[in-house]
């Protein structure tokens, strides 16, 4: 009986030391400042965090894009930008530190 309390106890200490980790995890934030870059994270919270912790992808900047219409070659610019008041999706990396924003939430 001692044996199966101590295992529980064990197995209680790593998932606690797991969530201490703050393993990666999606978030939803919002955008409260787009120069510079200001997101509101939606946790609980509200902190608010500064451009340093980001990474963007393409989905949430302006860019080029080539395409090919009607067999011809064209230059399209993508206006992504992010905007105040968008809400975004960010994965948060190991430990809590960097997010990635993949893509804006519409919904």
């Amino acid at each position: 009986m001692a044996d199966t309390h101590w295992l529980d106890l064990v197995k209680k200490a790593a998932v606690q030391a797991v969530k201490h980790e703050k393993p990666c995890d999606y978030m939803i934030g919002t955008v409260t400042s787009a120069k510079p870059l200001k997101i509101k994270l939606s946790d609980g919270d509200g902190l608010e965090l500064g451009a340093d912790f980001f990474h963007l992808t393409e989905n949430v900047t302006d860019h080029t894009v080539n395409v090919t219409i009607s067999g011809s070659e064209q230059k399209i610019k993508m206006n992504n930008a992010l905007k105040k008041g968008d809400k975004v999706l960010m994965i948060r990396k190991w430990g809590g530190q960097d997010f990635i924003i993949v893509d804006k939430v519409v919904s």
